[in-house]
């Protein structure tokens, strides 16, 4: 059974990984879930039923992009995966404050841990907001987005979803276009090869505020996922 780690690794490192997920998770609290190899692939249609939408998102920092989305949908369910223990946890006091009850939480560093963690076919928007650009060219190799994740994404997502990616560097933008301008699952939703400066009715993320009022441009990628 999948374990969610990179195949590579030797067996003494996967264990010792496991093992710091399990109690870091653990410390996260009830809204976090466990990390628990065993349970792979994580279903969230089994696990939160009863919701219309499965939302997912990457990187989901302080958390004040997600709780604003579930606050405004309330018949969808979120799941937002961060790598840093604190955020989570200042994430789920807020939501706890302001009594928002269609959040989770998982405690995953995706760019080492993210194959074979999620069942097929469950969710039908991904969000991408402001992952780090790791600007400089020896960097480079720790950007997560690539062509792999693009197949991962499109295999644990229905037919229809969206795939939304905001960054206010250009670089990366052109990177992950290229990546999912040649995937045959994703097609963009604007024009081929074209990025928005905004999307209607989308809250402001915490990054996307400070970028504005510093007068950087923000791009907007907005995929579809092939309907068959």
């Amino acid at each position: 059974m999948s374990t969610g780690l990179p195949q590579n690794f030797p067996e003494p490192i996967q264990q010792k990984l496991i093992a710091i997920l399990k109690q870091k998770s653990k410390r996260a609290g009830e809204l976090a879930l466990p990390f628990l190899p065993e349970s792979f692939p994580l279903n969230t249609r089994v696990l939160f039923p009863g919701y219309q939408k499965y939302v997912l998102e990457l990187g989901s920092g302080w958390g004040e992009f997600t709780r604003k989305m579930a606050q405004r949908e309330p018949a969808n369910f979120f799941l937002a995966v961060e790598k840093k223990l604190d955020r989570i946890l200042t994430s789920t006091r807020k939501q706890k404050q302001e009594q928002i009850t269609n959040i989770r939480y998982l405690l995953l560093d995706i760019a080492w841990f993210f194959e074979g963690v999620f069942a097929p076919q469950q969710f039908d928007r991904v969000v991408i907001n402001f992952p780090d650009p790791w600007p400089k060219a020896r960097h480079h190799k720790h950007r997560f987005f690539s062509t792999a994740l693009a197949e991962i994404l499109a295999n644990i997502t229905t037919p229809g979803a969206v795939l939304e990616f905001a960054t206010d560097d250009y670089a990366y933008m052109r990177e992950a276009m290229q990546v999912l301008e040649k995937h045959p699952q994703w097609h963009n939703r604007v024009a081929p090869w074209h990025a928005s400066g905004s999307i209607p009715n989308r809250p402001q993320s915490y990054f996307e505020t400070l970028h504005r009022a510093e007068g950087a441009p923000i791009y907007f990628l907005v995929y579809g996922r092939a309907a068959h």
